[in-house]
């Protein structure tokens, strides 16, 4: 079901690409330190994994997921900052055959962490990993992989932060410019809760 995910992102991931032509625009306008943002927030395994993303984000529903789909449990949404050049796409999928996990089972995390790695290493070119984490939020096991590469010419990073609980899974993945580390790593903190 992970492939929900995948297809969604190089949607996006093109969006993103052809938003470089405005990218120079952008950058020669001088940056004022932004007012307090207003807030908007998301809610996936039943509230287990909570999170606030600036209203900035809009959201949009995922073409891939159709009837068929939503019928057999997937949900999911995209939220595009376009100013930011930046994707949030959020999923639900139900774990494989009905099972039933706790909060923080690892060789389920680990074998999630590991598709969407194979499956990022097939989507981008000059493909390069930066590294993975364990995290535990509220007694939630996430799993964070942080990769690089091009996409319609443009370098793009991309973080993939994964959970599982009862019978669902959770992912969320965050792509940005790569010139843009700081604040992609200021909102894929959000998302994990790290400090």
């Amino acid at each position: 079901m992970r492939r929900f995910s995948l297809k969604t992102a190089v949607v996006c991931l093109a969006l993103i690409g052809g938003l470089f032509a405005e990218d120079a625009l952008a950058a020669s306008k001088a940056k004022h330190p932004p007012a307090k943002v207003a807030t908007q927030r998301v809610s996936m395994l039943g509230g287990k994994l909570v999170f606030a993303l600036p209203k900035d984000y809009v959201k949009s529903p995922m073409p891939e997921i159709d009837d068929k789909a939503r019928a057999a449990g997937v949900t999911g949404s995209l939220y595009l900052n376009k100013p930011a050049h930046r994707v949030v796409i959020v999923t639900e999928t139900p774990l494989p055959s009905g099972a039933k996990v706790s909060a923080n089972d690892k060789k389920t995390l680990d074998t999630i962490i590991a598709d969407a790695l194979a499956q990022q290493k097939s989507s981008y070119q000059n493909f390069k990993k930066h590294g993975e984490k364990k995290l535990v939020r509220k007694g939630l096991g996430l799993r964070q992989l942080d990769v690089s590469g091009d996409v319609d010419g443009g370098r793009v990073i991309s973080t993939t932060i994964t959970a599982a609980s009862g019978t669902r899974t959770a992912m969320v993945n965050v792509i940005s410019l790569e010139k843009d580390a700081k604040d992609h790593g200021v909102l894929v903190k959000a998302v994990t809760g790290a400090k």
